[in-house]
């Protein structure tokens, strides 16, 4: 018989007992469908971090800080704090802090550089408008913020290096003090007042400013690392240090290099800089990239996908079992029916072809079912984690082909891999023995 004569007859014989074949593919859905659920919801928490880092800025921003404890001491050369790191011990991070010329000088002198900005923020601030009022937080930082964080106006605009450079009293506000604040009312050419209380030696005060409102952020929404944006007012950070700091420190620099691939570049060059500038080893701050919480991400959903894989790959064992068992006993019910077609001219090939082809079908079909079935498990799932496990982080679920592709081959060969017995038994049998059993 030809490949297609052994499917025919492969499919009729199946369906002589569809209950049966459908409580031997139940194991195969369940065993694909989980496959393929985990599979999409481990590579959701990549796709998720992805787009939060697309969000916030993308993946081609470093971001500089300064940590006040660190294993060696910020005055150390390079050799000395390793032994220190060596010995275990904490210290001071004695390192002077980054400032705002830092992030001039990175970005005249550091390869693969597009563009740099030094920021700061400040919280416990109010903002006043007309006697309606809002706590929120103040975020300094020169030109650019806006690129620098995937985050534009609405309406207005952001501040220029210009008015940067002369310390302007200008501000732009969150979607969420333009909504609360003022009520409707366009906010952009409006003074605002922000104020904050300050405690120095004892004595309590208040620090104070007016602002006017030139531009309103789009919204960002309060899901995941943007949690927070809209209630914020932008200012540059120079008025930030000349009214309130009197100093030039800045809490962190964002670098955005060219493209990903420049990123070590722009971080060794960046050490450089920062060594001229502090005269120590650049070795002293920390240096955040977007891939290194991509590379976690990656990490955790593997992990995921392992250890749901694995009790997926049980229930896929236990469902070929139940396969092996269900074509010993159609080789037994149909013992005579192999004798009379060995009898009729069928070969041994023919026999083993038939029952490989009636379990590779019926692994196919549990196999087919089982990936559509792993879909809805996945978005459900997904879904699942984001009400109930990760508030508000909208969890996706990433089906892909290659995944479904996968999941159906693996199907077909557990069919083909326990229905290898039992068509081996029914093709070995001879004419004589199979037509006298009973």
């Amino acid at each position: 018989m030809n490949l297609i004569e052994c499917i025919i007859l492969g499919i009729s014989s199946l369906r002589r007992n569809p209950l049966r074949s459908a409580l031997t593919i139940l194991g195969i859905i369940v065993g694909v469908g989980s496959v393929v659920s985990m599979v999409s919801v481990g590579d959701g928490s990549s796709a998720m971090v992805l787009r939060e880092i697309e969000r916030t800025g993308g993946t081609k921003i470093v971001e500089i800080y300064k940590d006040d404890w660190d294993k060696q001491s910020g005055t150390l050369s390079r050799a000395a704090g390793e032994a220190v790191r060596g010995r275990g011990r904490w210290k001071r991070n004695r390192a002077e802090d980054l400032e705002t010329e830092d992030a001039f000088e990175i970005l005249k002198h550091a390869r693969g550089v597009v563009d740099v900005v030094a920021e700061d923020d400040m919280g416990g601030w109010n903002v006043n408008y007309k006697g309606r009022s809002k706590e929120s937080r103040i975020v300094a930082s020169t030109a650019g913020y806006d690129r620098s964080h995937n985050w534009y106006t609405s309406s207005g605009r952001f501040f220029s290096a210009e008015e940067v450079e002369a310390a302007s009293s200008v501000a732009v506000i969150g979607s969420k003090i333009a909504e609360e604040v003022f009520l409707g009312e366009d906010p952009v050419g409006k003074e605002i007042k922000a104020s904050r209380p300050s405690y120095w030696r004892g004595r309590s005060g208040l620090y104070e400013v007016r602002l006017k409102v030139i531009g309103v952020m789009e919204e960002k929404g309060d899901a995941m690392d943007t949690s927070g944006w809209d209630d914020r007012f932008i200012i540059p950070i120079t008025t930030l240090q000349q009214r309130f700091k009197g100093r030039q420190d800045v809490e962190r620099i964002r670098v955005e290099a060219v493209d990903v691939d420049t990123i070590p570049t722009a971080i060794a060059d960046a050490k450089d800089v920062l060594g001229r500038q502090h005269n120590n080893t650049g070795e002293e701050y920390n240096y955040w990239t977007a891939t290194e919480e991509l590379a976690t991400a990656n990490k955790v959903g593997l992990v995921m996908k392992a250890l749901m894989g694995g009790i997926a790959a049980i229930a896929l064992m236990v469902a070929g079992i139940g396969v092996m068992n269900i074509m010993l006993v159609s080789v037994t019910d149909r013992t005579r029916e192999i004798g009379l077609r060995k009898a009729l001219g069928a070969t041994r090939s023919d026999i083993l072809a038939q029952f490989l082809i009636e379990a590779s079908v019926l692994t196919l079909a549990g196999g087919i079912l089982g990936a559509i079935l792993g879909v809805f498990m996945g978005r459900g799932t997904a879904a699942l984690i984001s009400k109930f496990v990760w508030e508000g982080s909208n969890w996706p679920s990433v089906i892909s082909f290659g995944t479904m592709l996968i999941a159906l081959i693996v199907s077909v060969a557990i069919g083909v891999f326990f229905g290898l017995y039992p068509a081996n038994k029914a093709a070995k049998l001879t004419p004589v023995d199979a037509l006298r059993s009973d």
